[in-house]
Parts: C-alpha cells; sequence; structure tokens
C-alpha cells in the first residue's frame, strides 16, 4: 500500500518528521517497504498484511496514526444532493448468485461531463503510482484507495435491457475487459450482466462494452460486497489481478459499501457535474458478523508482563473502532466490521500491546508461565509419531499437490476423482491428494537414486477426498482425513508390527476384555498393495459401527518397478481423525504382578475363514484378566486331517494373575472356558 502524506493528512495531524511517523506505523505492525519524494508529496509504502485489509485505504492507516498519537480522526460524511428522478425508474439489480455477492448496490448520476480531472486529484493518484483516465474513472480509484472499497462505474447507456444481474458466469463464456483482452470464464467465477452478457468480471475488472469514454453522459456507480473465492478463482485463473481483486480476496471493510459509493457520487458532482437520482438500488444484505470478545483489564499485565492503566486500554480500544459493552466478567468489547480478524482475548491484547509499543515491554520482567495443554488431536499425533521414530523412522513432509500419475492411485478412503486445481499451484501438480502413501513411495524413491536405499519414512498430513452427492447436513463437499502413513523395508508382517505399536502408543490394543473396543486385521484387496499380502484395520466399539481404520500391506511390485525400487517394501496408513476418540492417552500405571505365570498352549480348529482377531478376542472375553500374552505360533491346513475348509490354529498363552500364585487347576479352569467360548463365538473345537 503506497500512502501520499499529503492525502492522509486530511484525515489527521501528522508528526513534522515522515521518518518519525513511519518507525512508529512499523513498531504497530505496518511495515516500511521504502519513502520516496513525489513532487511536493512525499509517498511512502507500506507492507500490509493479509490479515489487516482496513489499512489498503488511507483512511485505515489514519486511524493507526490517531491512535498511535492521539489526536482526532476526520473522515469526511458524504451526503451528496439527490435531486433527479428515483433510481428505480426503469432499471433494477438482482443478485442471482448470493454465495458470490452477499450485497450489491448502485446509484445513477446524470447529464455528467466526462473530462479531465483536476491537478490536485491527478496528482494524488500519481504519488500512488496510479496514471490519470478521466474524471469519472480517477474518482472510483480515488475512493477505492481512500477507503479500501473498490467501485466501478457503468456507462448507464450501454446496459441492455435495463436489469444488471449478479450471478456466475457460464463455462464457455467469454468476456472483453477493459484492457480490450477476452477472456474465457467458468463457473467459479462471478459476472455483472446485462441482457446481452457480461458487462464486469465482478470484483475484478470491468469491461470493455460499459466502460466510462468520452460521450458518455449518464452512468451507473457499483459498489458492492463480493465473496473472496469467486474473486480469487477468477484474478488468479484467468491472469488478471487488479488492485480491486487484491482488495476483495482480503475482505474489505462491509460498512464501507454505501460510504463509498455516496462518497464516490458527491466526487463526481463536484467535479463532473451531473444529477443524482433519488435514492439507491440494493439486493441483498451486507454480511457483517461482529465478534464480542470478553477481556478483563488484568489479562494484560498477566501476559505482556507490564501493567496498563485500564484507562489507557480503554482509550487504546476505543479509538481502533472497538466498541465497549458492559459485560458480567471485565469489559465485553464488540469488534468493528473491518476488524474481522479480531475475535479472541489474545487479540484484543495484541491490539494494546502494538499501540502501546512493544518498547514498552521489559526484557527481564518475569511472565507467570502456564503449561500448554495440547488437544486430543495433538497428542495423538504427537504419540503416533513418537512411535514411529523409536521405530527409527524419519518423518517427511511431501505436497498435498500432486501430478496425475500419483493421484491415479485409488485411495483407500473413497472412489471419488480427485479435485484438480487450476491453475497449478505446481508446475505439473494440479491434484489433491487422496492418500499419503504415493507421495512417500516417491519419496523413498528419490533416496533410493541418492544411494539411501533404505530410508524408513512417515508422515501426517491431510489428505481431501470429494464426497458423493448430498452431503449430510452440517458438511462440506470435500472430507479431509487426518492420516499417518509410513514405507518401510519388510513384508506384510512387518508393516503390522508397526502399525501395532502406533496403536499400542495410542493405548488402543490388538483385544480387549468383552464389550471393550478393539481392532482386528481382515484380509484386504486394493492398491497399492499385494493381493492377498494387505489387511484393513477395523476398530469395534460398544455402540457404533464397525469402521475402518487403517489398511496395511506389502506394496505392488508393478508400483515398485515404475519408481525404480528394489526389495520388498512395505506401507500403512493409519486414519487418525477415526483413532484419535479411541486413544487412550492418559494410560493409568499399573504395577507388574509378583506372582509367576503359567504358559498354556491351545491348538483349535475352525473354518480357514475365520481371523485370528476373533479367535484372540474369544480367548481374551473368557480369561477373566488373566491373559497377560496371546500370539499365534502356528497356522496349517490339511484337509485329509482337518476336513475341507479347516485350518489348525495354534496359539500360545502366557497365564498371570494380579491377586496371588495362578495354581494348574485355575489354569486348566480357564483353558476349558477359553475353549467354550471359542467354540461359541467362533465355531472352534480344541484339537486332540
Amino acid at each position: 500500500m503506497i500512502v501520499s502524506i499529503t492525502w492522509l493528512a486530511d484525515y489527521v495531524q501528522l508528526p513534522a518528521s515522515v521518518d518519525e511517523l513511519v518507525d512508529r506505523l512499523l513498531m504497530s505492525g505496518l511495515n516500511h517497504e521504502s519513502t520516496r519524494a513525489a513532487g511536493a508529496d512525499t509517498a511512502v509504502e507500506l507492507e500490509v498484511t493479509s490479515n489487516r485489509p482496513d489499512c489498503l485505504g488511507h483512511i485505515g492507516v489514519a486511524r493507526e496514526v490517531a491512535v498511535l498519537y492521539g489526536r482526532p480522526l476526520h473522515v469526511p460524511d458524504p451526503r451528496p444532493a439527490e435531486r433527479g428522478p428515483d433510481v428505480g425508474t426503469g432499471l433494477a439489480v438482482e443478485i442471482l448468485a448470493a454465495d458470490c455477492c452477499p450485497c450489491y448496490t448502485a446509484r445513477v448520476i446524470r447529464g455528467l461531463r466526462v473530462g479531465p480531472s483536476p491537478q490536485w486529484l491527478v496528482d494524488r493518484l500519481h504519488t500512488v503510482g496510479l496514471a490519470s483516465v478521466n474524471n469519472v474513472v480517477d474518482i472510483t480509484n480515488y475512493v477505492m484507495l481512500e477507503c479500501g472499497q473498490p467501485l466501478h462505474a457503468f456507462d448507464l447507456a450501454k446496459i441492455r435491457g435495463g436489469t444488471l444481474s449478479v450471478r456466475r458466469a457460464r463455462d464457455g463464456e467469454t468476456f472483453t475487459a477493459i484492457n480490450h483482452k477476452t477472456y474465457t470464464l467458468d463457473e467459479r467465477m462471478c459476472v455483472i450482466a446485462d441482457a446481452a452478457g457480461p458487462l464486469a468480471l465482478a470484483g475484478v475488472m470491468g469491461g470493455a462494452e460499459s466502460e466510462i469514454g468520452g460521450a458518455t453522459t449518464d452512468i451507473l456507480i457499483e459498489s458492492a460486497q463480493f465473496a473472496p473465492l469467486p474473486v480469487r478463482a477468477a484474478a488468479r485463473g484467468l491472469v488478471l489481478a487488479s488492485a480491486s481483486s487484491y482488495r476483495f480476496e482480503r475482505g474489505p471493510d462491509p460498512a464501507m459499501v454505501d460510504w463509498a459509493s455516496r462518497r464516490t457520487a458527491a466526487l463526481i458532482l463536484e467535479l463532473a457535474g451531473g444529477t443524482l437520482d433519488r435514492g439507491s438500488l440494493t439486493a441483498g444484505r451486507l454480511a457483517c458478523p461482529a465478534a464480542e470478545i470478553s477481556l478483563a483489564a488484568t489479562r494484560v499485565a498477566a501476559v505482556l508482563g507490564v501493567d496498563v492503566p485500564a484507562e489507557r486500554q480503554q482509550r487504546i480500544l476505543t479509538g481502533l473502532g472497538f466498541i465497549e459493552q458492559p459485560g458480567p466478567a471485565g469489559s465485553l468489547w464488540r469488534a468493528p466490521s473491518w476488524r474481522r480478524d479480531v475475535w479472541r482475548e489474545i487479540d484484543l491484547v495484541e491490539e494494546i500491546a502494538r499501540i502501546e509499543g512493544y518498547d514498552h515491554v521489559p526484557e527481564d520482567a518475569p511472565i507467570e508461565a502456564r503449561a500448554v495443554e495440547l488437544s486430543d488431536r495433538e497428542l495423538t499425533m504427537r504419540r503416533a509419531g513418537e512411535a514411529l521414530v523409536a521405530a527409527g523412522f524419519c518423518e517427511a513432509m511431501t505436497r498435498s499437490v500432486v501430478n496425475s500419475d500419483l493421484a491415479a492411485v485409488p485411495s483407500p478412503w473413497g472412489d471419488a476423482a480427485p479435485l484438480v486445481i487450476a491453475p497449478p499451484l505446481v508446475r505439473g501438480a494440479d491434484r489433491l491428494r487422496r492418500s499419503l502413501l504415493p507421495s512417500l513411495l516417491e519419496a523413498r524413491a528419490t533416496n533410493a537414486a541418492a544411494g539411501t536405499s533404505d530410508a524408513e519414512l512417515f508422515e501426517i498430513a491431510r489428505a481431501y477426498i470429494p464426497r458423493g452427492a448430498g452431503p449430510a447436513i452440517g458438511t462440506g463437499p470435500v472430507e479431509e482425513p487426518l492420516l499417518l502413513a509410513f514405507v518401510s523395508g519388510g513384508d506384510f508382517f512387518r508393516a503390522k508390527g508397526l502399525a501395532g505399536a502406533v496403536l499400542a502408543r495410542l493405548g488402543i490394543g490388538a483385544a480387549e476384555a468383552a464389550g471393550e473396543m478393539r481392532v482386528s486385521y481382515r484380509p484386504w484387496a486394493g492398491s497399492p498393495f499385494v493381493a492377498g499380502r494387505a489387511a484393513e484395520i477395523v476398530l469395534e466399539r460398544p455402540g457404533c459401527d464397525a469402521a475402518r481404520v487403517g489398511v496395511v500391506g506389502e506394496v505392488a511390485r508393478t508400483m515398485l518397478g515404475e519408481r525404480g525400487l528394489e526389495g520388498d517394501v512395505a506401507a500403512a496408513e493409519l486414519r487418525l481423525d477415526r483413532l484419535e476418540f479411541a486413544a487412550q492417552l492418559e494410560r493409568p500405571l499399573r504395577r507388574p504382578s509378583d506372582f509367576p505365570a503359567l504358559q498354556r498352549d491351545l491348538n483349535l480348529v475352525v473354518d480357514a475363514a475365520v481371523p485370528w482377531s476373533d479367535i484372540e478376542a474369544a480367548i481374551r472375553a473368557s480369561a477373566a484378566g488373566l491373559v497377560e500374552e496371546c500370539r499365534v505360533v502356528q497356522v496349517w491346513q490339511d484337509a485329509d486331517r482337518l476336513g475341507a475348509g479347516k485350518k489348525s490354529v495354534v496359539a500360545a498363552l502366557r497365564l498371570r494373575s494380579d491377586a496371588g500364585t495362578l495354581t494348574s487347576d485355575a489354569a486348566s479352569r480357564a483353558v476349558d472356558a477359553m475353549v467354550a467360548e471359542c467354540g461359541r463365538r467362533v465355531g472352534a473345537v480344541l484339537r486332540s
């Protein structure tokens, strides 16, 4: 944002030294880029962060100066004289895409004279880097740079059909901008159209067909609130960025929509003459929710370590536009419409700190520290990562956008086609990933090409899965699962063991007592794994449907060969967003039993389709907490000795009691109960 010092002085009394002014602005968050002479004026370029669109106009910067120096702010109150007919005679505006444009207003001036701008206006625009066009166009630019609200003026005679419609563009629709280049639009973009087609690309640029020329006598002044997303889609998709799109992408002050319209009308009447029609055409309504934030006066000292008197806090916040309201605990402040980035107590503390001056905060003042409390999701991510780091893995960070080859790998979490980004954020990568595994395999291949053939990699990040038609109420069109994925050298059993280690670190065991949640591994066939060497990880909880929380397996040879990888590669992907709600993040410590353990083996004959997890769950469910370890040691099939479709499963058990020494008779009774429960649950019989 380039600021004219002469222009800025219209709204607030400035200090004598420009250097002092830019230093104070720098310390309050508006970084100083450069200062240069511009004739009799001085141009100061400030870096305005994306959360401060209020400072993309001279009034916003003047408000900062007024608060910093404790001086009054003078904002014009435009009240243009309305002497023409009613504005609605023969003209209408309508919004057909409320998600793109919540509010659209229009005023009409008739009988004006288009010509050169006065020298003061030309000079001010020149100071901030704009060339003069004519008095009408210059005034719309002037008001935008004054208050941050972009405007546009249409030649009223060139509006066909008498109705302006704010609607989404149609795929393939063409539009000729005021730069006299023709663009092909799509439905992500928003246009202002008459009966014959688009007259302007909403929030970005006007069209050549309705631009102001020397013969123009009647104009329509547009001032509207446009949503950032369609403006950004048009500006980036067409490579057509403008000062207008820059502001709409960041969200100008909604309250300035009407003010800017009145200010523009008043200046045009003054500099170009004409008659203003009575009233304004308005469609929709402004969307400007105001946050209400509670702030205790003592909170500032607790955070900063320096006391700022309550009266001083009040003056600062009031000067910045915050409105104090009575509240039950301390003060309750309503944020102004131009500060939608302020919505928490700590945001108000920061506002007070930057105006008071960070140089007033002593470097050696003791500040009461409070331990950071991590959320359950943050703890889940940290614990899961710790398990893999302990196993020798390195954390990777891959892009969310991938090329068409990686995007073509099927995702375990949905069959919908990947979302396509236009224009691509990265050359050759224009699709949002649906799984982390293809990117990790690519990273392992890159390491192998560099001589590191055993790169053990994991990543915790989001994927992006388009939902099917008719998403549930309260959900968006895209599901963003939080995933943990890893790739490692080895076979299926290594991957299964590593996945089990992650689950164990989260306090989720392979199988629990009856009525408790349990995790089971079920055969699964799906890319990118070898058929018959992959499994899905299923979480079962009482009262909930079984949910797939992961997949694990050996990576298919074709996929390894395409990436130049040799040897076996095992991989897994877990849904941390589903495991978060089952994780036992604060597990109680348990003292090991002082009593000896007994070893027992069970040789069970079951149907070949019965998974080990069901057998283990049945064993543990009947053991009354005596099973310390249960593992499968042998599985074999013999149709002649066991029968067709049967298999023998040998389980090794370690039994131990916390209450006393486990006798052989008690162990035998426990084993008998296990056999009975296995027979009831999975149809198992004890092999003699």
